[in-house]
């Protein structure tokens, strides 16, 4: 059976050490006004840096516009003129990050903050469900993350916020043993707010979460700043030129994805739920229909994409990706021949790594449901040895087992190859 013919401005994440700035307390109506100037004048980046520049002063019109800028809304107001923001690529971690920052804006420092500013802060804190509905657990504790970086790396009173924060659950996840921790680096500094936090919090813990958060105390350090932590140009600009190469190399391996038999593709489908119905080798009504409930199920589950965005990728016709993405699955359900053709992929490094072990672990899954086909694929790997990741060094034993296996299963091409084996092998001896 042949199972292939033939094999043929994102803007970077601003780190959040030395962001905060809460104590400088500068309002700075102007230059936020600048910002939205250029902004206005079509000049994003620029506009940009200069918000960026005004929220690390504390004003916090500046980061709450940063989360919209992030977040992909509109600006508003009679100055904004209805200008979207589309041309500025959406990030929600750095939409959170801001927006948070905004919302738990410390006034403290302020003589009195204008109505614009309270305005800022309260629709901040509106828009937190929203951008939090839209986020992965992984994505929305990466920016708790950074929120709590940019309170740490601020001043005594900052990191007594941010513990704070961490005993109401208000803007990052609760968590007492990291509120004693702050509250405790904040006592010492000479906060009093912070003591009287402490000796409320304390005993509400157990001895074993007071213990961690000393302990925890007496090791931390604060966040280093950006100029030391994040990459330079030239790392920047490699790291975009690899990627560059690795989506050519990509797309050439994509390829041959598109001449797998619509056969296996069907007894993919079947194998996982979505009914192709007959296996006959046609891309029918009956397969195409289960190749869009595939592709439905791929983007059921992402909250970042709307129900129109889903329907469009539900065409009936696989992509290079979803080809790969459905063997994949197949084969995670133990479907052998599925485990089969993923392993020739990893073999020939077909819209995958080419990697000598994953090949040899999925057609060692299908050897094992003794799919004759599979036996001989691992006694060729085992024969000529494999290239790319974790190379397969060649063991005649091995090859020999697998190609006779096959053979006892009735795949004849395993025929010839054992006698060719034995011949090779009695030539070296000799």
């Amino acid at each position: 059976m042949t199972f292939i013919r033939k094999a043929r401005f994102a803007l970077g994440g601003i780190a959040a050490a030395s962001v905060l700035a809460l104590s400088a307390g500068m309002p700075a109506h102007a230059t936020y006004e600048a910002g939205v100037q250029a902004y206005m004048n079509g000049q994003y980046q620029q506009a940009i840096d200069l918000w960026h520049r005004f929220a690390v002063a504390g004003d916090v019109r500046s980061k709450k516009i940063l989360g919209d800028v992030y977040s992909g809304k509109t600006l508003e107001g009679a100055q904004a003129a209805a200008t979207p923001l589309e041309q500025i690529p959406v990030d929600n971690v750095q939409a959170l990050l801001w927006y948070t920052l905004a919302a738990y804006n410390d006034f403290t420092a302020y003589q009195t903050p204008t109505a614009d500013e309270v305005n800022a802060r309260i629709l901040a804190e509106q828009r937190l469900p929203d951008i939090r509905s839209r986020m992965s657990t992984s994505d929305v504790t990466k920016a708790e993350k950074l929120v709590s970086q940019t309170f740490e790396a601020g001043s005594a009173y900052d990191i007594y916020r941010i513990g704070d924060m961490y005993q109401k659950g208000a803007g990052v996840k609760k968590d007492n043993t990291k509120a004693l921790q702050m509250f405790s680096l904040a006592q010492e500094r000479g906060v009093g707010e912070a003591s009287a936090a402490y000796e409320f919090l304390e005993p509400l813990m157990t001895a074993k979460e007071i213990k961690t958060a000393l302990e925890q105390a007496a090791e931390w350090q604060p966040p280093l700043p950006i100029e030391h932590t994040g990459k330079t140009a030239q790392q920047e600009e490699l790291e975009r030129l690899k990627k560059e190469l690795e989506e050519i190399k990509m797309a050439e391996a994509l390829e041959a994805v598109s001449d797998i038999d619509v056969e296996l593709i069907q007894r993919a489908l079947n194998a996982i739920g979505f009914r192709a119905g007959v296996v006959d080798n046609k891309l029918g009504p009956g397969t195409r229909a289960a190749i869009r409930r595939f592709q439905y199920s791929t983007v059921a589950r992402d909250l970042g994409m709307t129900e129109g965005d889903k329907q469009a990728v539900v065409t009936g016709v696989l992509t290079p990706r979803q080809t790969v993405e459905l063997f994949g699955d197949a084969s995670k359900a133990d479907h052998p021949m599925s485990q089969y053709v993923y392993g020739i992929m990893h073999v020939r490094g077909i819209g995958v790594e080419q990697d000598g072990s994953q090949a040899v672990n999925w057609l060692g899954k299908a050897a094992d449901q003794n799919l004759a086909i599979a036996h001989y694929a691992l006694g060729v790997i085992y024969r000529d040895g494999t290239t790319g990741l974790n190379e397969v060094s060649p063991d005649e034993r091995q090859s020999a087992l697998h190609l006779a296996r096959a053979s006892a299963l009735g795949y004849q091409p395993a025929n010839d190859a054992l006698r060719r084996l034995s011949f090779e092998y009695t030539r070296d001896v000799q």
